[in-house]
């Protein structure tokens, strides 16, 4: 009887084995989520919650993925120093997909859901716009860390800032450096009717160089997308004029194309444009006319650079990330900070409007940032850079003497 009880009794043993052994290894993963959970700063009760609305998906992923990975260090530095009076940001970054309606319903969730006390992203006008109004209808501000049009404040009056600066900025410091630098008294004007952001940026620079004394004394207009605009130029008046300069607003895609149709008229003076043309295949796109091309930016992000912070950035980013940051990376570190430092300084972190405003002189990545007069856009320095022979060298950092009103 016994020899036939006995495999009863072992296999009754290797259940209960099993069956502790699978609780075991359950409490294992239960206290492992615990840990992961409760880790860092993303469910401290505490935490100052900040949402990040970037397009990882779609055409504008190419600005906005290195935005938030810059976004995402700048949080976690700011949590290895202690976070804000003892409490870390908790961000929670989203996909916007590069589609409005999923923005704006992203916005919405941030709110709702995760209970953010600010939303920051995105790096298109058209792409902000419906969450910076969807966050306003609850009181929470949005600011954008790319986004350059100077019209978006009035678009959502009090709660939409710039972190970085506006295209009327960006294109004074570009007409004031033509007057002082390259002794331009003339300049033609080249646009891409087709994109608003060329639209102003060509506006702004005709009214700073004009109000300076310079005289535009030609203007070539084209649709872009195309690919080949050497007769759009050629036809155009501008190699009889003899223009100082030649500024060309055009979007990322075309810049390198539009500038090498300047130089194939045989046009060979300076060629200055904005941060579209901040890109590292621009020399390569352009040709051997890749020479007397200038630029501005938000930022010399190179190891070439000088700068203490940024090489510290570039250096923790490649560490992080696998790969070199850009200007856009600086722009999304610099819209976290600029948050933080709002945050600091104001009674609560409800009160960020008032943090904001009080922003004077912080020296961000991407220049120095100060908020005056209630303005949701920051006077901000301005890079500017310079292609010579295929290589992209600093000019230094400027801030416009005027800038066009909005």
């Amino acid at each position: 009887m016994k020899t036939k009880k006995q495999p009863e009794k072992n296999g009754s043993d290797a259940r209960l084995l099993f069956v502790l052994a699978g609780a075991l290894v359950l409490a294992v993963i239960f206290i492992a989520v615990i840990m992961l959970t409760t880790s860092g700063d993303s469910t401290s009760k505490d935490a100052i919650r900040i949402g990040a609305i970037y397009n990882l998906n779609g055409s504008q992923s190419s600005l906005d993925i290195p935005s938030s990975q810059g976004a995402r260090l700048a949080a976690w530095e700011i949590n290895e120093r202690g976070g804000i009076h003892g409490r870390n940001i908790d961000l929670i970054v989203v996909d916007g997909k590069t589609n409005t309606t999923e923005i704006a319903a992203a916005a919405a969730r941030l709110i709702n859901e995760d209970h953010v006390q600010a939303i920051i992203g995105m790096s298109d006008s058209d792409m902000v716009l419906p969450a910076a109004q969807t966050a306003a209808k609850s009181g929470v501000v949005f600011v954008t860390s790319g986004a350059t049009s100077p019209l978006l404040p009035a678009q959502v009056p009090g709660y939409l800032y710039l972190s970085c600066f506006g295209d009327n900025t960006q294109a004074a410091a570009a007409a004031e450096f033509a007057e002082s630098d390259l002794h331009a008294t003339t300049a033609a004007v080249i646009t891409d009717r087709s994109m608003e952001y060329t639209r102003l940026l060509s506006r702004y620079f005709t009214e700073r160089f004009t109000t300076g004394g310079g005289n535009i004394t030609g203007t070539v207009q084209y649709d872009g997308g195309r690919g080949n605009y050497r007769s759009a130029i050629i036809t155009s008046d501008m190699s009889t004029t003899h223009p100082d300069v030649v500024f060309v607003a055009c979007g990322p895609a075309d810049c390198g194309a539009v500038i090498r149709a300047v130089r194939e008229a045989g046009i060979t003076v300076p060629v200055i444009g904005g941060d579209s043309l901040d890109s590292p295949q621009l020399a390569g796109t352009i040709g051997p006319g890749a020479d007397q091309v200038y630029y501005t930016t938000h930022a010399d992000i190179s190891t070439s650079s000088n700068d203490k912070a940024t090489n510290a950035f570039i250096k923790r980013y490649y560490t992080e990330f696998g790969e070199e940051p850009n200007a856009f990376s600086a722009l999304g570190y610099d819209a976290v900070n600029v948050v933080a430092q709002a945050m600091s300084t104001s009674p609560s972190p409800a009160d960020l409007r008032e943090g904001l405003s009080a922003i004077q002189g912080y020296d961000g990545l991407t220049g120095t940032i100060s908020y005056r007069n209630q303005s949701q856009i920051p006077d901000k320095s301005v890079t500017l850079m310079e292609i010579k022979n295929g290589t992209v060298i600093l000019i230094g950092e400027r801030m416009p003497r005027i800038v066009p009103a909005p």
